[in-house]
């Protein structure tokens, strides 16, 4: 066979290359309607006759643009339904200022608080009996606690801590804390004597107590700082009292009474005796010898 020559097999092998590139990318540059035979047909946007030569029933339609939601007509309000009547047409006139509400309320007196009552205290059993409870504290004109016990004395209303009285001027006082102190500063933690069960109950119990040979109660109602009931025979002391104008039927007080006619105490309210003191270290020996010279 005859051999081709050098150059004609060259020209061969670089069309075979470029074929091997343009090839693939052929397929890819035909369009889908060409490959698969689809047929694409444009859209026509343009509106009929009869919808382009139709007149907008309202006219105020034709003025609005497409797609947009259109808002209704306002309602027109006649300006002289708003003005005000003829009797309201007279000029404005100026007042005197009212005075300020702090002056205002200064010259009303305040009314005097009573707190809510609490429920009646249960009254002792029979199995009561004198006991005396050490350290008692009154919680309120008319209340001691001690021993685990809760007692309210009985015969006599309790006046409460936040208790407010009205004094002669018209001034609110707080008689509820004044009648409270001036208890607390009469008992002064002594021990008292009261008729009680033999195991503190839960509940408040009304009884009797005595400090020393003066009953609380009595010494309350006569000093003003509480009130007896109706139909007591504590009733008389009471009148009398608050025609004295004592304790919450007065004025306040300057200082409260501490130990005005207070009973002699009993044995067992003796104040406890001291600890011993310890016994002094004995002096220390001082030797016989005498003291060294002193350096020159």
């Amino acid at each position: 066979m005859r051999q081709l020559p050098l150059y004609v097999l060259t020209v061969l092998v670089v069309l075979g290359l470029i074929y091997a590139f343009v090839a693939p990318f052929s397929g890819g540059i035909d369009t889908p309607s060409q490959s698969q035979g689809v047929d694409v047909t444009p859209e026509n946007f343009e509106l009929p006759d009869e919808m382009t030569n139709a007149a907008p029933e309202d006219p105020s339609e034709a003025t609005q643009p497409q797609g947009r939601v259109t808002s209704p007509q306002a309602r027109q309000v006649d300006p002289d339904a708003m003005s005000p009547s003829g009797t309201d047409n007279a000029p404005l006139e100026r007042v005197e200022p009212r005075p300020p509400l702090s002056t205002t309320l200064e010259l009303l007196p305040a009314p005097p608080t009573t707190p809510t009552p609490a429920p009646p205290p249960a009254p002792v059993d029979n199995t009561a009996k004198p006991v005396l409870l050490y350290r008692p504290v009154a919680t309120a004109a008319g209340t001691i606690e001690a021993g685990g016990y809760r007692i309210a004395l009985d015969g006599i209303e309790v006046v409460q801590p936040e208790e407010t009285c009205i004094m002669d001027g018209g001034s609110a006082w707080p008689c509820g804390m004044a009648a409270r102190t001036a208890f607390r500063n009469w008992l002064r933690s002594r021990a008292v004597e009261c008729n009680v069960p033999g195991q503190p109950p839960d509940d408040i119990i009304a009884t009797q107590c005595t400090l020393g040979n003066a009953d609380l109660a009595e010494w309350l109602v006569q000093n003003g700082w509480a009130r007896a009931k109706d139909g007591t025979p504590m009733a008389d002391r009471m009148k009398k009292a608050e025609e004295a104008k004592l304790g919450i039927f007065g004025s306040p007080p300057a200082a409260l009474p501490a130990s005005a006619n207070l009973p002699i105490p009993s044995v067992s309210d003796a104040p406890e005796p001291a600890a011993e003191p310890l016994p002094s270290p004995p002096p220390l020996a001082v030797p016989n010898a005498p003291f060294p010279p002193r350096p020159e």
